[in-house]
């Protein structure tokens, strides 16, 4: 991680979430989601079955990784520049914060056409399952589940 970049626990810096809010909303459609806005973003944070960390430079967001504990430790991640590292870094942060809670198993699932995504998650020590297909605005999306398992 570079000197510059901070580790944050995003509940702790309600100051991102305008920051927050425009990245996850740029990342709607890949995370087959609708748009969110701020206040909803303040409620959603106040729950206790997801954790969220972010890397932050001189108050600038450059990438969040949330786990949802309610679905049985699936993540998600979303970085503001891509190919920069920012997301191994994150699933890393984000497989830290699993074993703090006792998660044995991660996954995220993936668009088939995200090779980034795709990349990351390997490069990270995800293994790839089959394709899966979810419905999203009436249309069949297909991606992979990717899983790592955890020991601790």
């Amino acid at each position: 991680m570079d000197n510059k970049e901070e580790i944050i626990d995003f509940k702790k810096h309600e100051y991102l979430i305008e920051q927050y809010v425009i990245l996850r909303n740029s990342y709607a459609e890949q995370l087959l989601t609708s748009p969110v806005n701020i206040s909803d973003t303040k409620e959603w944070l106040k729950l206790d079955d997801v954790e969220i960390r972010g890397i932050v430079r001189d108050d600038v967001l450059l990438g969040v990784a949330i786990l949802y504990l309610h679905r049985d430790g699936e993540v998600a991640f979303f970085v503001k520049d891509k190919n920069k590292g920012t997301g191994s870094k994150l699933l890393k942060i984000i497989e830290v914060v699993s074993i703090e809670k006792k998660i044995k198993l991660i996954w995220g699932w993936v668009l088939k056409d995200n090779l980034i995504a795709q990349r990351v998650f390997e490069k990270s020590g995800f293994l790839r399952g089959s394709v899966n297909e979810r419905q999203y605005k009436g249309l069949i999306k297909q991606g992979y589940i990717y899983k790592k398992y955890l020991t601790w």
